[in-house]
């Protein structure tokens, strides 16, 4: 081997090393992304569980199907397709008794406590929040929701695209043999070939969303903007409704008993 041959091969294994470097050093940092990925999004999963207790004892307060059809409509948003709603018991030892004059006072109570918890809910589902540092209890330490999720599922599945093609298995490893001259000659003179095709079972699965088991919520409207609406609609219940309200809420305040 003379001289030149000799720093040929010096500088093709230290190409190859910062190939490999690079290479698993990118594969390594994805893998870890997507750890953290996969456990942000079943604390996502578990706030949406919170999300759709919440709205069960929400139409629970509601009655009726007809009711919370109605309810939906005045928030101008979708209403769920199947709605559930709580059991009166539920609703009581979540919402507490509601203290007022009137029928009417006693439900535009209960409905604008279920509606106000209701929308914290979703806000924290949808867009995150902050929740007790378990290490500094003074402190508190920001999570991110479904939005965030979705954000993230994008970018994610943009880097496993980059690396499935521009840095794939086959890719790298063809790159890597080609460096060495010698060994593709004397294959290519045995009628082999330096194509490696080593892609199978090591390129990554871009993200599913769908496949997350995360529920879709639309924005409900701040409390504070709809309050007024809500004493109305609650109102209008109580005049259409009055022996079913007064009923609901007398079996509510006994299953507090």
């Amino acid at each position: 081997m003379n001289h030149i041959e000799h720093m040929a091969n010096e500088l093709a294994t230290e190409v190859i090393s910062e190939a490999a470097e690079t290479f698993f050093g990118q594969r390594k940092i994805l893998e870890e992304e997507m750890e953290r990925f996969t456990i942000r999004a079943k604390q996502v999963r578990e706030l949406g569980e919170q999300v759709s207790r919440m709205q069960k004892v929400l139409h629970g307060v509601l009655l009726d199907a007809p009711t919370i059809q109605d309810f939906y409509g005045l928030l101008n948003i979708p209403c769920p397709d199947k709605p559930e709603a709580a059991s009166a018991r539920d609703i009581f030892q979540l919402l507490g008794k509601p203290s007022a004059w009137s029928l009417r006072g006693r439900y535009s109570k209960l409905l604008v406590s279920a509606y106000t918890q209701t929308h914290a809910e979703v806000d924290a589902y949808l867009h995150g929040g902050y929740r007790d540092d378990p290490t500094h209890p003074k402190k508190k330490i920001a999570y991110g929701g479904y939005l965030k999720i979705q954000d993230w599922a994008e970018k994610l599945n943009k880097t496993i695209a980059k690396l499935n093609t521009e840095q794939s298995p086959g890719e790298v490893l063809q790159f890597v043999k080609g460096l060495d001259a010698t060994t593709c000659a004397m294959e290519k003179a045995a009628g082999a070939s330096c194509d490696t095709g080593r892609d199978r079972g090591m390129l990554y699965t871009c993200i599913d969303l769908s496949a997350l088991d995360l529920p879709v919520f639309p924005e409900y409207p701040p409390p504070a903007r709809i309050q007024k609406d809500l004493q109305q609609f609650a109102k209008q219940v109580c005049s259409r409704r009055e022996s079913a309200v007064r009923e609901f809420l007398e079996e509510s305040e006994q299953s507090g008993q």
